[in-house]
């Protein structure tokens, strides 16, 4: 995997695009964080690729969701007490 500014892409974004094809993967940082993550793709493989971003993105909330759950204290809550907070809220509408 290759790490490169944002400000070296935009120098020579073809340069870079072309060893897409021998890295594979490419990190763009800004400000020494990484920002951009370019991956080698291609027609067969794009619609593939695609879902499997957004089950990670889906994970990705899931677990950002469960941390918030945790810090705030709503993780230890039973499911009587969900359902509970659900109905107030509808009966609330």
């Amino acid at each position: 995997m290759q790490y490169l500014s944002v400000q070296e892409f935009t120098k020579s974004p073809q340069t870079i695009l072309s060893s897409l094809s021998r890295k594979r993967k490419v990190v763009l940082t800004r400000r020494g964080k990484p920002s951009v993550f370019l991956i080698k793709t291609d027609s067969k493989n794009f619609e593939k690729l695609c879902n499997q971003l957004l089950q990670l993105e889906a994970l990705q909330a899931i677990a950002d969701m469960q941390e918030i759950s945790e810090k705030n204290g709503n993780s230890k809550m039973s499911l009587k007490e969900i359902n509970e907070l659900i109905s107030d809220v509808r009966k609330s509408k």
